[in-house]
């Protein structure tokens, strides 16, 4: 009696951390989504009698944007919200990550410096190096990075939520496994255009990133081209790679069925 409360005590403490799990996540793209809403619908509202050439011509039309006193505090109270859900997210999961992946236990203070200065590091190195310019494009590159970055570290969280030997009956539906495929689909296509639009693309953020204008790059243009054909090659590959998991429950499937075949032929035989 005492072990099937605490199986169930178990479950429901399971079930608990998955919905706060996913509300977490809901509410840190909920508030990234708000920011950039407000951020972009106002400089169109405000720009639609003026031409936005560069980063300075949008940073004029968000300063006459906040002339008014309502908006700067509706937008400080999104960015306070969200800024906290996504700190306390990152940590709870670069905790996760540096302990059972890395094998080190860092504290928390550790986790909030380590994750401040990879933030600082690029952006200080940009306004270093090509100032105001550079920071513009560090904000586009982030994105992009992070894009290409994208179906290659969903693969193995929709791997393992759709393998039954690892979430047992924690595993994800049939309509939400098609769902996430077509997901991984869309975010694949989304990253070839990505890269031929580096490639091939002739508009001011491209000639930016090639290094037509006379602002200094970053990052090389090449360098650029090889990290886009290789995060989709590698996004390929681990999308055709099964998970030894997978692998292990055939193997124990085979020896399953072949130990209840021979269970009647030594009964017969004794």
């Amino acid at each position: 009696m005492s072990y099937m409360q605490v199986q169930r005590a178990h479950v429901h403490t399971l079930g608990a951390l998955f919905h706060d799990h996913l509300f977490s996540i809901l509410f840190t793209f909920t508030g990234v989504f708000l920011v950039n809403y407000v951020l972009l619908s106002s400089a169109a509202a405000e720009s639609s009698h003026n031409v936005i050439h560069t980063f300075h011509d949008a940073v004029e039309l968000m300063n006459e944007i906040f002339t008014s006193s309502m908006a700067p505090l509706v937008l400080l109270a999104v960015l306070l919200f969200s800024s906290h859900i996504i700190a306390l997210t990152s940590v709870i999961a670069s905790h996760v990550v540096t302990e059972h992946f890395f094998g080190a236990n860092l504290s928390l203070v550790a986790h909030h410096v380590l994750l401040k200065l990879l933030s600082m590091i690029p952006a200080i190195y940009s306004a270093k190096v090509a100032g105001s310019e550079g920071v513009y494009q560090l904000i586009i590159l982030c994105p992009v990075i992070q894009a290409f970055t994208l179906p290659s570290s969903v693969i193995p969280v929709f791997r393992i939520a759709s393998s039954s030997w690892i979430m047992g009956n924690y595993r994800v539906s049939l309509r939400v496994e098609i769902l996430a495929s077509l997901a991984f689909c869309l975010t694949l296509f989304i990253n070839i255009i990505f890269a031929a639009e580096i490639l091939f693309g002739d508009s001011d953020w491209t000639n930016s990133l090639k290094g037509n204008t006379e602002t200094p790059v970053l990052i090389p243009h090449t360098v650029l081209i090889l990290m886009s054909c290789a995060s989709i090659a590698f996004a390929l590959f681990l999308a055709v790679t099964p998970l030894k998991s997978s692998s292990r429950e055939a193997e124990t499937q085979e020896l399953s069925v072949h130990s209840q075949r021979e269970a009647p032929d030594e009964i017969q035989r004794s």
